[in-house]
Parts: structure tokens; sequence; C-alpha cells
């Protein structure tokens, strides 16, 4: 019961944030804001945004903080389960980490056989900088919950703590993208293609094109944009077509049609009714 209930709850949360005056405006800054440190490490991010190594990198997070003792094996054992990495590319993800200097790994104080592991100051600010696009677009629509605006003064652990003590539990009951929004998966599986998704979005509704819907950028554009292929996009869009979510016309116009604005506004919706769930769990589990 307790799943179905947190998924209805998550699901009725998104549905109302869907209808807030501010929430187009939130997803125009919330890709404003991730587009930040992204910009600064756009090999990297175009890479760790894709959902499956976003997830492993949470699910890090979450185990780090809501356990006494992280265990590298135990976020292993639940990435292989949920299919989002091989144990071989796993392993190569957290040598990444350990690279640039964003997680330390050690042996088990205790137990020789385990590795711990724990993110560096660097990779708690980055991370937090990117769940601002989430938590600052809820101190927005949701000015009756002062916690959000709380957060803003909070240490960058401090916040984490709260978020991922939260996520933890959501994670733990698989109530992620690819399991309740399965048809925004074949997007966000892509290179960079979060992003990719808004900027289209974006870039058909920019307010100076009086939501006219139809894409003002050209493809190279989009591309230099987030560092990626032009082919990356032209790939991207043709699956699009064949989905039923863009129409291309004469001269390489691109019309975005409403199934896809319907897709990108059910994800944003569910996005920052998840990040509400975490956050509002997280509290309770502190308390």
């Amino acid at each position: 019961m307790r799943v179905s209930s947190l998924k209805l709850d998550i699901g009725s949360t998104a549905k109302a944030i869907e209808r807030h005056k501010d929430f187009e405006c939130c997803i125009r800054t919330h890709y404003q804001i991730l587009l930040g440190p992204y910009s600064k490490r756009p090999f990297f991010y175009k890479s760790t945004l894709k959902h499956s190594r976003l997830m492993v990198s949470f699910a890090l997070l979450s185990e780090y903080f809501s356990k006494p003792t992280a265990l590298l094996c135990d976020v292993k054992a639940l990435c292989v389960a949920r299919r989002y990495c091989s144990r071989n590319s796993l392993e190569s993800i957290f040598m990444l980490f350990r690279a640039l200097g964003f997680m330390a790994i050690d042996a088990h104080p205790e137990d020789g056989r385990f590795r711990v592991y724990a993110p560096s100051d660097e990779a708690c600010r980055e991370v937090r900088l990117m769940l601002t696009s989430i938590t600052d677009s809820l101190a927005l629509m949701c000015p009756e919950k002062d916690l959000f605006r709380k957060m803003r003064k909070m240490e960058d652990r401090a916040f984490l703590s709260l978020y991922f003590k939260g996520f933890a539990q959501i994670l733990a009951d698989d109530l992620m993208v690819d399991v309740l929004q399965p048809d925004c998966y074949w997007l966000v599986k892509k290179d960079a293609g979060h992003l990719l998704m808004l900027a289209i979005y974006n870039d058909a509704f920019a307010p100076e094109n009086g939501r006219v819907t139809f894409k003002s950028s050209s493809y190279l554009a989009l591309a230099q944009q987030l560092s990626v292929s032009k082919t990356h996009v032209i790939r991207m869009v043709r699956e699009g077509v064949q989905k039923g979510y863009f129409k291309v016309h004469p001269k390489k116009q691109l019309e975005v049609l409403p199934a896809f604005v319907r897709l990108v506004r059910r994800f944003m919706a569910f996005s920052f009714a998840v990040g509400l769930h975490a956050v509002e769990r997280g509290q309770r589990d502190a308390c």
C-alpha cells in the first residue's frame, strides 16, 4: 500500500503543478539553471545527465545520505538490478568520479572486503546547484511551503542530506521516470537528451515567437549550445517525427506538435513533483 500511495501522491502533485500559473516560467528557469554547470563541463554532463547515468549518481547520493555507512556494493547491486548500467560500466563511472575529484573511495574500516565512499565538497556544490533548478521552482509554485525558501540558506551537505534522504525512499520504490513516464524515456536516455528536449520546447515557445510552435533556431545552433553533433539532433528529430511528436516542413522548419508539448509538460511536472515529495519526506525523516 505504501508504494501505491506514494505513486498516487506524486501523480496528484504533478497534475496540480502542471496547472500552476508559473509552471511555464519554471520550465524555462529549470533549463537555464542546468545550462550553467553543463556549459562548463559539456562533455561530462551530456553523458552524466542521461537517465541511466543520472540514476547512478542519485543512487550514490541516496545511499550516502540515508545510511550510516555507504557501501559501493549496495549501490552497484541496485543499479545492476534496475539495468541502469552493467557492472563494468559502473566501475568506469566510479573511476571517472574519482579522477575528477568528485568522490573518495576507501576500504571499509572494519571489513576490508567492502568499499565505502563519500562525495567531495566540489561534487556537493555542483549537485546542489543543479537541484536548485527544482527547489527554486517549488519555492515559487508552493509559497505556502516555507521549507523551500529555507533551503536556499542551507550548507551544501545539509541541503543534499534533506533532499536525498527523501529521494532514497522514492528510489527504493522505483518510482522513476522510466517506470512512471515511459513515453519520455526515448528522449532522456540519449546524450544531452533532457536538455535537448527542453531546448526544442523552449525554442518553439519563446515569448518572442508568439507561441507559433515552430522551432526558430537551426539544428546546428542547438547542437553547438549543448556540445553535441548536428547529426545527433537530426536523429532525435527523425525519431520524434516517427513517434508523432514533430512535423518537418519545407526548408527544414520543425513544428512542435501537441503530443510533444504534453510529453514535456508531463515530464517536468513529474520532475517537480518528485522533488517536492523528496524534500518533504526528507524533512519528516530528519524530524
